[in-house]
């Protein structure tokens, strides 16, 4: 008889975890509280698969710039004062990862499951004839001094030396790359440029997915909240939703992001994942209109601007600031004048007013890489916390839990993700 298994969570991850259990014959129900698939974090994201950015953001120093951000209403990172309170314990451990030993570890593990999950989304997109505006494009990071370049490209070196390519571009090579930079070309002293990197709708995606999920034979039950696990004799036996009902399972999946602790914390099971708020506009320019033909990131401004199909989108910023999900107009603002200043003639033509402005609340582990793994808790398992990289580690993160659930040898090593290995390795959760 098949094991029945719930996933609470209906975004990115969720969804490619119900697919992928789903293929391999298993009895599985996906859960989501909203009233359709992809409404959170997966909504409007960033719309890059970037194996090249797999850096934590609790970088060595960083607390110079949470510090500086309070005061800064156009900080890339802003930190919000009414946030410290929340962040405190997690902020701890934020900054003890800040440590280049750790942020260095971290990095590494990061770019293993983002390397193997891009290639999980290229075989998913082959196999299923998806369309999502996805395009393996590259992206492309601009510099206004060659100073500027120094540990970005220092960065780039090391992941290199673990498989990702790379090209170090001068003013010249940028503008051959993307040729729309041309009226900007004096702010441009230099580029790093991607190829391995993709691009494409996440939205679209786990939409796509979650049908074949359903052919598969994976049930979504959307409306239908967990608002407590059951438990008996430290064994998950099913959950109970806010509508009273309760569900009986053999294995539960933890995917609901910024909401995971807040549900597996009473079986002490907390694994640090805070919300960091991020900010994108989709802009969709006239007919006729010359779009770029991949991303380009201004490291300045820590912001990008994302071409998908007949859109752009405008992505970026990151705020700590609890679970408040207000949309302030600045942040907005600021994106906006990103893509004037990166591309002032499509901007000239597309403006703000036509655009879709949208927040969500990515779920940041406190050391970098995410959750992905079984608990203490029997039949209790974890996939959330992937913070800015959930697009590009969600099928990946997929096939990981899932290769674990079957006690079948996994593709990467799955200790850098584990609660209880990490957990163990701090020594003070």
């Amino acid at each position: 008889m098949s094991k029945r298994t719930l996933i609470i969570g209906g975004g990115l991850i969720g969804v490619t975890t119900l697919h992928e259990l789903a293929a391999r014959g298993r009895e599985v129900v996906l859960l989501e509280a909203r009233d359709g698939l992809a409404e959170g974090a997966s909504q409007a994201n960033g719309g890059m698969a970037t194996p090249s950015m797999p850096e934590p953001w609790n970088s060595p120093g960083v607390w110079r710039h949470l510090a500086a951000s309070l005061f800064d209403p156009y900080a890339a990172m802003k930190l919000r004062f009414k946030a410290i309170p929340g962040l405190a314990f997690w902020g701890l451990q934020f900054l003890h990862g800040a440590q280049p030993r750790l942020h260095h570890a971290a990095a590494v593990a990061n770019f293993a499951l983002a390397r193997y999950s891009l290639d999980r989304i290229r075989a998913l997109t082959e196999q299923f004839g998806l369309d999502y505006d996805g395009a393996d494009c590259g992206t492309m990071k601009i510099f206004e001094s060659r100073e500027a370049m120094t540990e970005p490209r220092r960065q780039a070196e090391l992941l290199h030396s673990l498989g990702q390519p790379f090209e170090d571009l001068d003013t010249d090579g940028a503008i051959a790359h993307e040729p729309l930079l041309a009226s900007v070309r004096e702010r441009i002293a230099g580029a790093l440029f991607f190829p391995a990197d993709r691009v494409g709708d996440a939205r679209k995606f786990t939409l796509q997915v979650a049908e074949h999920a359903r052919r598969a034979g994976g049930d979504v039950r959307c409306g239908a909240g967990a608002s407590e696990l059951i438990c008996e004799r430290n064994r998950v036996t099913g959950v109970k939703l806010n509508t009273g009902e309760e569900m009986r399972a053999d294995d539960i999946v933890v995917a609901t992001g910024v909401d995971a602790p807040a549900l597996t914390g009473p079986l002490g099971v907390r694994p640090p994942i805070q919300p960091a708020k991020g900010y994108s506009l989709t802009l969709t320019p006239p007919a006729g209109a010359v779009l770029p033909g991949l991303p380009v990131l201004d490291d300045a401004m820590h912001a990008a601007v994302v071409p998908l199909g007949e859109r752009i989108r405008l992505v970026g910023t990151a705020e700590f600031a609890g679970a408040d999900r207000t949309l302030r107009e600045t942040r907005i603002d600021n994106l906006y004048r990103l893509f004037q200043r990166l591309l002032p003639d499509l901007a000239a033509q597309t403006p703000l007013s036509e655009g879709a402005p949208w927040t969500g609340l990515r779920p940041m582990s406190a050391d970098g890489p995410p959750f992905i793994g079984p608990t203490k808790v029997g039949g209790l398992w974890l996939n959330c916390g992937h913070g800015h990289l959930g697009w590009t580690m969600s099928a990946g993160s997929a096939s990981l839990l899932a290769d674990q659930m079957e006690g079948v040898a996994t593709a990467i090593d799955p200790s850098p993700y584990h609660y209880t290995k990490k957990r163990a390795a701090w020594g003070f959760w």
